[in-house]
């Protein structure tokens, strides 16, 4: 068992946890991601904290996400924030071997 800290920037990694990457990450009102982006051999979960955006998937799905939303993405699923509709805060949350793409 451990106790991680959550705290803006990385709360767990490499360096201290070898099963998940965790991250804290604000993203300002108006926030917006060009490309579509995933992660070989991974899912992906963003756990809304606060605020309210917009995620758009390649299989051209629009999911509206706020306050105590989870967000699930299933290995190498294409995915993007569209809009960041109010400031936000957000945990990411995927398998430590993960490579962007």
């Amino acid at each position: 068992m451990k106790k991680y800290n959550i705290k803006e920037g990385v709360v767990c990694g490499r360096e201290n946890n070898e099963d998940l990457f965790i991250r804290k990450k604000k993203f300002k009102k108006g926030y917006t991601e060009k490309d579509f982006h995933y992660h070989l051999n991974s899912f992906e979960f963003y756990v809304v904290l606060s605020g309210e955006l917009i995620f758009y998937s390649e299989e051209n799905k629009l999911i509206k996400a706020k306050k105590n939303s989870i967000i699930y993405f299933k290995d190498s699923e294409k995915h993007k924030i569209t809009e960041v509709l109010l400031d936000s805060e957000l945990l990411l949350i995927k398998k430590i071997e993960s490579e962007k793409m």
